[in-house]
């Protein structure tokens, strides 16, 4: 009889031995999912970091979400149970580019214009994703809504711009005549379906116009140079 207690109470422990190895093997899978979806996050951000850097004039929105990139590899470190030491390296790294993107010392060029259609509809996706985040900062509270409608305001006339900058060095690089002006209509066309309300597209249009009419061989130095619409 005593052997069969200690038999059963063996058995026991080897059972609850057992289920605690599997929630512990659970609980690592668990954390290396989690830690995956946030190392993909964080490499989707910077790539969106990386393309409003040197497509958005406003640094303060790029700063944003270069700060949601801080937040997640916070998250990341509170998961490694093993080696910090790199995503501590790259907390600090995203830390000092987002001091770095307030600068106004620190400046890279700027510009709408894209080389290829794929180009043009790469960069309008990750606009429209900045938007996207913008909007997800003014529900959380972590900017207001005086902010958002800038940020939006600029967004939207960045996303305008890609597409008639980029047609309009399209239209400068044609050697035929009939192509350059039809870059120029195309460019004038996405201003005329728009319905921004910044000043600078009926400028732009009227420009266009001029150009297309063979009385203007550019547009004017003020349009364009890259600067927010706000």
């Amino acid at each position: 009889m005593t052997l069969i207690v200690i038999l059963v109470f063996l058995m026991l422990i080897t059972l609850f031995a057992v289920s605690l190895l599997n929630r512990m093997q659970q609980r690592q899978r668990q954390r290396r999912l989690e830690q995956r979806r946030l190392r993909i996050r964080v490499e989707d951000l910077n790539e969106l970091v990386g393309c409003l850097e040197h497509t958005l004039p406003n640094r303060a929105i790029t700063k944003h979400i270069n700060d949601m990139i801080i937040a997640l590899l916070t998250q990341m470190l509170a998961l490694e149970d093993k080696h910090p030491e790199h995503l501590e390296a790259a907390i600090l790294k995203s830390e000092h580019y987002s001091e770095e993107l307030l600068n106004p010392k620190n400046r890279q060029n700027i510009s709408y214009q894209q080389d290829s259609d794929a180009q043009i509809v790469k960069t309008q996706l990750h606009l429209n994703e900045a938007m996207h985040l913008i909007m997800q900062l003014a529900a959380q509270g972590t900017i207001n809504e005086v902010e958002l409608d800038a940020y939006q305001t600029e967004l939207r006339w960045a996303y305008l711009m890609v597409s008639v900058m980029s047609y309009i060095a399209q239209g400068d690089k044609s050697i035929a005549i009939s192509d350059r002006l039809a870059f120029y209509r195309k460019a004038q066309q996405l201003l005329m379906e728009s319905m921004h309300q910044d000043p600078r597209r009926l400028q732009m249009i009227k420009e266009l116009s001029e150009m297309i009419d063979g009385e203007r061989v550019g547009l004017s130095r003020d349009l364009r140079e890259t600067a927010p619409a706000i």
